[in-house]
């Protein structure tokens, strides 16, 4: 009796470890610190999604890594001649979208039909959301819901994670995400993406 009950023991430990080992290598291949081996290639087109600020640090970041790149406030499709990798800033501005003239439908159409035509063309596409959680908001959420079948890699911070949003759309679409610090400590994994 006692031996049956020793077996049980072990089959159900046996059992509980290898769901928990399961568990664990779905979240590992979805959440990393960085890309095992790069996924991009220069030169890469930097384009803000919804027009805020975070684009034009995107493109500082990229500068002060040495990719090669272009920034570029409402890119098309026709832009993507020439780049071999999309990078997108997400943060929708209402003074960003009012300078431009154009209102939050049209911003998304743009993002979405770029996205599209860089999946299209093989080209790899990289989100970069660097605000937090004050920098999401429905325009954000909807635009990310959107494009994440199509995305290659995925950086956020962690003040913009607190929901584990990100997290989510990177485990549904089974896509690599980076959790960062803050927006300093983006370069390690984006320079992953190339290098």
């Amino acid at each position: 009796m006692a031996k049956r009950f020793v077996i049980y023991l072990l089959a159900v430990l046996i059992l509980v470890t290898a769901v928990m080992s399961f568990q664990q290598s779905r979240r590992v291949k979805s959440l990393l610190p960085h890309l095992p081996a790069p996924i991009a290639r220069e030169k890469a087109l930097v384009t803000p999604a919804g027009q805020g600020p975070e684009g034009l640090i995107a493109g500082k970041i990229c500068d002060v890594l040495n990719i090669s790149n272009d920034f570029m406030y409402w890119a098309e499709p026709g832009d993507l001649e020439g780049h071999n990798t999309l990078i997108l800033a997400l943060g929708f501005s209402k003074q960003g979208l009012y300078s431009m003239h154009k209102t939050e439908e049209e911003e998304m159409e743009r993002v979405k039909t770029l996205v599209m035509a860089a999946n299209k063309k093989d080209i790899p596409v990289i989100l970069l959301h660097l605000g937090g959680q004050d920098r999401r908001g429905a325009a954000n959420d909807s635009l990310a819901r959107m494009i994440a079948p199509y995305l290659d890699y995925i950086i956020v911070t962690q003040d913009g994670e607190g929901d584990k949003f990100f997290t989510g759309l990177a485990t549904k679409y089974q896509k690599p995400i980076t959790v960062v610090s803050g927006v300093k400590t983006a370069n390690v994994p984006l320079n992953s993406a190339f290098r």
